[in-house]
């Protein structure tokens, strides 16, 4: 009864056009022989002589949606075990072609009268019109053909009346096939067959300065750590279209990279060699330069404990493998968003008065301020404090008082409020002089040298960018 709620509802879905196939990558040999396998036991005690040829490599593997395979497995050798008699024969056989595979199911059963062959794949129809011992809802070949249709293969069907049906399904062998299917998604998982230790040039990070150029433009960058070389190489190519992307294969190079080069989000795995995954999210919250930086974790480990331990270290998303290409891409997108929402409202906290510190109520699903970035933006904000009346100031200088180099201030400030060390320090002192004009005790003159300005014109050039009118509009309207 199940199966058939099932398979009314796959139908319904094909009919509405909403029948969105998930691609996964996996064995196909091991999945012929799985199926094989459920039907072993039923032939041994009928006497059916049921055997498997496959002629594919053990390890190649595939792109279908599994789930809808196995169906069409499972209604095919159920038709042949439901239709043919006590020791009689059924054969799998698997067929690699340069392009396709041929699966097929071959049985001696009571075959399929010549005038059923033209509506066998129709709706509610039934290979018999009686039978009592085996009925038959008549939607199962019809959902195969229709799953079959959708992974852009076909189904034939050849019989004799007495002799026996042989059902052979054609599937396109490449993953480019389904590359443009709107109804098709990839779902992304470990893969069998890759070395956990592999490394080549996909492995190695993009260096810093690439990173730091990317600035003047709205690419944001993303640390991917993942020892599977396949899915690292999936990772980059789906996300190198929209951000700049660096890749390391273990916890230990992902911290490294991580320092280096300050991505604005990291997606990395959990159980990796040398460091696994959550051992380099400890290290990362545990630094002051990069513990602003959000994670995903990317698991097979989908237990409520594991779920936990990521969330107890200060991960921002725990997804499980398998998982979906376009789930990933919009927490992507969401994480970002909320950052540059938190970025907006820090700047504008920061700004209210000379001692602003962020509010800690946050949700825990959005980028949290860690206690560290707070400590890093009071030294910040300190040091304008000292600097404000001084315009000789420099990105540099500001570095040193720090102790980070020049790259790190520049990622860590624009990560935390959204503007970059030159805009930040123009903004403050602008601020400050509205806090001046406010007061009334200063002419424009005096303010420009009190916020750091050398030339008055300039001042007033700086205060329109950032205010939208001059000093003298601004205070006439007040």
């Amino acid at each position: 009864m199940l199966l058939l709620v099932n398979n009314l509802m796959d139908i319904q879905k094909y009919d509405a056009h909403k029948m969105a196939l998930q691609k996964e990558h996996f064995n196909l040999s091991v999945f012929i022989k799985e199926s094989y396998d459920m039907f072993e036991s039923i032939a041994r005690k009928r006497n059916i002589d049921f055997t498997l040829t496959n002629k594919m490599p053990e390890s190649y593997e595939v792109y279908y949606d599994k789930p809808e395979m196995e169906k069409v497995i499972f209604n095919l050798l159920s038709n042949a075990f439901k239709y043919t008699p006590n020791g009689k024969a059924i054969t799998v056989k698997v067929t690699p072609h340069k392009d396709t595979i041929d699966i097929e199911v071959a049985d001696e059963g009571i075959g399929i009268a010549t005038e059923k062959l033209r509506t066998l794949f129709q709706r509610f129809e039934t290979l018999v019109k009686e039978n009592i011992l085996q009925p038959s809802s008549g939607i199962g070949l019809s959902l195969v053909k229709e799953m079959v249709e959708i992974h852009h293969g076909s189904i034939k069907v050849d019989s004799q009346p007495g002799v026996g049906s042989r059902f052979t399904v054609t599937l396109p062998l490449q993953k480019q096939a389904f590359e443009k299917d709107t109804q098709a998604e990839f779902i992304l998982n470990d893969a069998q067959s890759s070395s956990p230790t592999a490394t080549d040039e996909d492995t190695k990070g993009t260096d810093a300065k690439e990173i730091y150029d990317n600035n003047t433009t709205d690419c944001h960058s993303i640390l991917v750590v993942e020892d599977n070389k396949e899915l690292r190489t999936f990772l980059r190519n789906s996300l190198s279209g929209d951000y700049t992307v660096i890749t390391a294969s273990n916890g230990e190079e992902g911290l490294q990279s991580a320092i280096d080069n300050l991505p604005d989000l990291i997606i990395s795995d959990v159980m990796m060699p040398v460091m696994d995954g959550l051992e380099m999210v400890k290290h990362i919250k545990e630094n002051n330069s990069i513990c602003h930086i959000p994670i995903i974790i990317l698991s097979a480990k989908a237990s409520l404990d594991d779920r936990i331990a990521g969330l107890e270290q200060g991960i921002d998303d725990y997804i499980t493998k398998p998982f979906s290409a376009t789930y990933l891409k919009t927490r992507i997108v969401t994480l970002l968003r909320q950052r540059k929402s938190l970025q907006e409202m820090y700047m504008a906290q920061l700004t209210e008065s000379k001692n602003a510190i962020i509010s800690g109520n946050l949700t825990p699903s959005q980028p949290q301020i860690t206690p560290f970035d707070e400590q890093f933006m009071q030294k910040v904000m300190e040091f304008m404090e000292q600097q404000m009346d001084n315009s000789e100031l420099t990105i540099d200088a500001f570095a040193e008082h720090l102790m980070m180099s020049r790259t790190i201030f520049y990622r860590k400030l624009k990560s935390i409020i959204g503007l970059t060390p030159v805009d930040f320090i123009r903004e403050i002192r602008i601020k400050r002089a509205v806090q001046l004009i406010d007061s009334g005790e200063y002419n424009f003159s005096q303010i420009a040298y009190m916020t750091g300005f050398s030339d008055p014109k300039y001042f007033s050039k700086c205060f329109k960018k950032v205010m939208g009118v001059t000093p003298s509009e601004y205070k006439e309207r007040k």
